[in-house]
């Protein structure tokens, strides 16, 4: 039999094996902790559980549009009209079955076979294998910072790039463009009138002061040319619910729910009003409290890295991820790496090569203060004994 190509090309997620793989071995009784996460490590707000229970004692279990609720959708647009401070109306706004979901649905429409789009690098690792997976090529930033700029942009499109994929706080590295950097690339979008997808589903958890810097901040009439992508998952601990958001003009909106029509149909019922309560802001405690822990971790994270010889960083702003260069005067894998700080060092990480940067390795602090700091023991023992490839 012979299967599509595109299809047939694609490569595993990373941070789903790696994450399988820690997990695998301490239940089968190793000794191993896991900073692969890319997870709160939070319950979900009561507020959520409560509105999932009452939806279902109400019967609301069966299908709902395919594009989401209405009561969801209006909220949806309706919280980030405030955010971004638009005008966005129900026919902005759609629902998926996760942030991921909803990528995929808007990348599928607006990428025809042999555009160029371009993604930042380090990438979230699924990036890359979208693009692919339609017939797109993938372009990078041929800057050597960790974050998009302007020129990265108007050399891209100058090359006959028709998108790109804006992440900030990035995964993996947590870093955040400035609002400068942000205002260059606003003005690079405006003069090559290239579309955006802007994945801001770590847009809560910055810290810095204020609201993170944004593209529709910069420049509010990009709304057209700019999707936004966000979700419930990691600002409120529902990654397992699989609810996300795209936000867009009316027309890529249509287009995308046209094909989440013929492939999931609608996101889980039950999910739908769970997220409904938190985009109502009927969670806001919890919220804050996740943050301010995880603001409080990274902090811890940070300070207990910069005693370890042979790590270079930068310390994070957003995100709960945090991403070091192995310091070292000898080419290094970092698969290979990682691989061994598993099996050796009791310590699941993931390897920068996932990511697009070979060389590097990315730390999840959503874990126990007492977990990030034997992780970061761990760590340096392993780099003490210098024997790794």
């Amino acid at each position: 039999m012979h299967y599509a190509q595109n299809a047939s090309f694609l490569e595993g997620s990373a941070t789903l094996l790696y994450t399988a793989r820690a997990a695998s071995m301490k239940a089968a009784g190793a000794d191993v902790i896991s900073l692969t996460a890319g997870q709160p490590d939070f319950r979900t707000p009561k507020a959520a559980v409560d509105a999932a229970i009452k939806a279902m004692a109400e019967g609301k279990t069966l299908y709902t549009p395919s594009m989401g609720i209405v009561e969801l959708r209006q909220a949806v647009a309706d919280r980030w009209s405030e955010v971004h401070h638009q005008n966005y109306k129900v026919e902005n706004a759609m629902v998926s079955c996760g942030a991921k979901h909803s990528i995929a649905n808007m990348l599928e429409a607006a990428v025809n076979p042999g555009d160029r789009v371009l993604l930042p690098r380090p990438y979230w690792v699924s990036y890359p294998q979208m693009v692919r997976r339609l017939g797109g090529i993938s372009v990078y930033p041929e800057s050597d910072g960790m974050l998009i700029t302007g020129d990265d942009v108007r050399k891209a499109a100058a090359e006959g790039a028709t998108g790109m994929i804006f992440n900030s706080p990035c995964n993996p590295s947590g870093l955040v463009n400035t609002m400068e950097m942000v205002r260059d690339i606003a003005a690079a979008v405006r003069e090559t009138g290239i579309w955006v997808i802007s994945d801001d589903i770590y847009e809560d958890l910055y810290y810095g002061s204020g609201q993170v810097p944004h593209i529709l901040t910069a420049d509010p009439g990009l709304k057209e040319q700019v999707a936004l992508i966000t979700g419930v998952s990691k600002t409120y601990a529902m990654t397992g619910w699989r609810i996300g958001f795209a936000i867009a003009n009316p027309d890529w909106i249509r287009i995308a729910g046209r094909i989440q029509a013929h492939t999931t149909s609608n996101p889980c019922s039950i999910s739908q009003y769970a997220a409904l309560a938190v985009v109502e802001r009927q969670a806001e405690d919890e919220r804050v409290q996740m943050y301010n822990a995880f603001k409080r971790r990274r902090d811890l994270i940070c300070d207990l890295l910069d005693e370890v010889p042979g790590l270079a960083f930068e310390k994070p702003e957003g995100a709960f991820y945090v991403y070091p260069r192995i310091v070292t005067d000898k080419p290094i894998s970092s698969e290979a790496f990682c691989v061994s700080l598993l099996e050796e060092g009791g310590l699941g990480t993931i390897p920068g090569s996932a990511f697009g940067s070979e060389g590097y390795i990315r730390l999840s602090f959503a874990a126990s203060d007492d977990d990030i700091a034997e992780a970061v023991k761990r760590l340096n023992s392993f780099l003490e004994r210098g024997d790794f490839k």
